[in-house]
């Protein structure tokens, strides 16, 4: 098994706790929608598939990670606890991520490199949804949800940014449009009919945002 390695660039850094932060939040939202199943799935994949490549870039920066607030929400949702629980252990973890996100330079928190992390997060999903979609057909519901969950977290990182000029403010306004336009991509969170979606659709997202 390879040993997970430090993640110097601040941009992969930022993109592996993004990935998280998608598969968490389209987890808690199966959740409250009582899909208790598919929630479990995501809750297990943060842990087994990103968090241990984090491990080694956690200790570099002596940031503290975010492993028992993880198994805290993990574990509230695979004994099938009461939702308000589940939510509050919801926004304790992703007060613990958003900690873990201020190690980096300064430069990363400009506008245009949060514009090339939704970007590379827009990518991943689509490389998700067209493990999930093939030709309409419902594939892998769990990739189609993923791409959801990173698609979404990439319009909430522009949501959320600050101290914008009044240029970047119209971009970021466009590109939260370019985004939003993909929702018919995902017309239900467990789809069980063929879907009209192609994830050519994300990837042309992508081409509109470098356009701008």
């Amino acid at each position: 098994m390879q040993t997970p390695k430090v993640l110097i660039d601040d941009h992969e850094y930022l993109t592996q706790i993004s990935l998280v932060k998608g598969h968490l939040l389209v987890g808690v939202e199966l959740y409250k929608n009582e899909y208790f199943e598919n929630a479990k799935r995501h809750m297990k994949h943060p842990k087994s598939e990103l968090y241990a490549g984090l491990i080694p870039t956690f200790e570099a920066k002596s940031a503290n990670g975010f492993a028992s607030e993880l198994e805290v929400l993990a574990l509230s949702v695979e004994n099938n606890e009461e939702l308000s629980i589940v939510s509050k252990n919801y926004k304790g973890l992703l007060e613990a991520i958003n900690q873990n996100e201020i190690y980096v330079e300064s430069k990363s928190n400009i506008f245009e490199n949060k514009v090339l992390l939704v970007k590379s997060l827009l990518e991943i999903a689509a490389e998700e949804y067209a493990i999930g979609i093939v030709d309409g057909n419902i594939e892998n519901k769990f990739e189609y949800q993923d791409a959801l969950g990173f698609t979404t977290v990439a319009k909430n990182i522009l949501k959320n940014a600050n101290s914008l000029s009044s240029s970047e403010d119209v971009k970021r306004n466009k590109i939260i449009e370019i985004i939003e336009n993909l929702s018919p991509l995902w017309p239900s969170l467990v789809p069980t009919e063929k879907i009209n979606g192609d994830a050519v659709k994300i990837l042309t997202a992508v081409s509109k945002i470098n356009s701008l």
